[in-house]
């Protein structure tokens, strides 16, 4: 589902001052009727697929059928992937293949744009002028590194809240103030701060660039992350330079701890399931 245009409309800004803000428009709604419905169902059916969920799924099954004939299969079943799940010798081949390789060139060229989606705030428990950032910071500081370089002109800072509750909260918003705090001038850095998922921020950020007339790009966001972000804004028809950051795998051989659970492996496992649910209704819905 395309969007039939970008509505724009004033908002404060995290500096307080009105600016424009765009969301996409399908059948003449905000995202509403279908799109919405798959807006929920995505944020929804990662809660009952990830790898805790399916544990405690199947240890409530065990339960429910205690004294029956199969419980013991039942619960070697689930001892085994709770291992599955929680060590690096099976996570760590499932995300290296997500993550594709490392860049092995720096990057030379001068780029109009440096795009960031956001992803690496957690709004609830932030404050004014603190901010509580999850593992996926990298991305914002790869940002800002590059414009302070001079190898982007301007650092463009993609997404709102994926909180199906609450869409006052803005990711964008605080991040722009972050990395004025961190140097740079007010007229080097943008924001789209109403997207609530990476289609959203892709159909949103490419009617902004190309208003700007912006030509040379540069797309950052988790390497994990990257394979659906690239797809769904190359079907928007905007091709950037990409650069994967915030990588969770080495690409080395195997070590002895990849044998041992640990909770990092069950977190990987965590990020590596909600980018495989995510390519798949993503490609359901025609957005890749």
């Amino acid at each position: 589902m395309e969007a039939e245009f970008v509505k724009k409309f004033p908002r404060l800004s995290a500096l307080g001052v009105s600016q424009d803000c765009h969301a996409p428009v399908y059948n003449g709604n905000l995202t509403t009727g279908m799109c919405h419905m798959f807006f929920l169902l995505s944020k929804f059916l990662n809660w009952f697929v990830y790898p805790l969920s399916l544990l405690f799924i199947g240890l409530f099954v065990i339960l429910m059928l205690y004294r029956r004939r199969y419980t013991r299969w039942g619960l070697v079943c689930v001892l085994l992937l709770l291992y599955g799940m929680s060590t690096m010798i099976t996570v760590k081949p499932l995300m290296h293949w997500l993550e594709g390789a490392r860049p092995t060139l720096e990057l030379h060229q001068h780029y109009d744009v440096a795009i960031v989606l956001t992803g690496m705030v957690a709004l609830h428990r932030s404050r004014p002028g603190h901010l509580e950032f999850n593992e996926h910071v990298e991305r914002i500081l790869e940002g800002i590194s590059l414009v302070k370089r001079g190898i982007a002109e301007k650092l463009f800072i993609v997404g709102g809240s994926g909180d199906p509750f609450n869409r006052r909260l803005s990711e964008a918003r605080v991040l722009r103030t972050f990395a004025l705090e961190f140097g740079l001038r007010d007229e080097q850095v943008f924001v789209e701060e109403v997207s609530r998922n990476t289609y959203e921020s892709a159909v949103n950020a490419t009617q902004i660039i190309q208003a700007g007339h912006y030509r040379q790009l540069v797309l950052i966001t988790s390497a994990a992350h990257m394979y659906r972000a690239a797809a769904t804004f190359h079907k928007q028809g905007l091709f950037p330079q990409l650069y994967p950051v915030d990588f969770q795998t080495n690409g080395g051989g195997i070590h002895l701890f990849d044998f041992i659970p640990s909770v990092h492996a069950l977190g990987v496992m965590t990020d590596a399931v909600h980018e495989l649910i995510g390519l798949v209704m993503y490609r359901l819905q025609g957005y890749i």
